[in-house]
């Protein structure tokens, strides 16, 4: 699996780009290795209340989602990650409870926010 963080479908070519504050995720830390699909597209990394998306590395847990819009919803906390799993749109593997806290926290604000459409449930 290769690493591509550039553009996907449309998206804004500095998605992966973003990173800064994330007041949700204050006191976690933790990696998330990221994908669509069959591949991999980089690493979300939380550090005490910031985040950012790395080349693909070791992490604690793994987020695939069915779509990048899906990927992009949940980094922008546009998209609820309980519902976006039990709808079959994304599958986790590793530690489970990290996955939902850190994005459950982007909720609260993200770098990604506004990057896909507000119809997402």
């Amino acid at each position: 699996m290769g690493t591509n963080t550039g553009i996907i479908d449309g998206l804004p070519a500095d998605w992966a780009a973003r990173r800064g504050p994330a007041a949700g995720v204050a006191h976690l830390w933790g990696r998330i290795r990221l994908g669509v699909g069959d591949g991999t597209i980089g690493c979300l990394k939380v550090a005490d209340g910031t985040v950012e998306i790395l080349p693909d590395r070791e992490a604690e847990a793994s987020l695939i989602a069915d779509s990048p819009e899906t990927l992009v919803g949940l980094l922008g906390g546009e998209t609820h990650p309980v519902v976006a799993r039990l709808q079959g749109r994304v599958s986790t593997t590793g530690n489970i409870a990290l996955v939902i806290r850190i994005f459950l926290g982007l909720q609260a604000g993200s770098p990604w926010s506004g990057l896909v459409e507000k119809s997402q449930p």
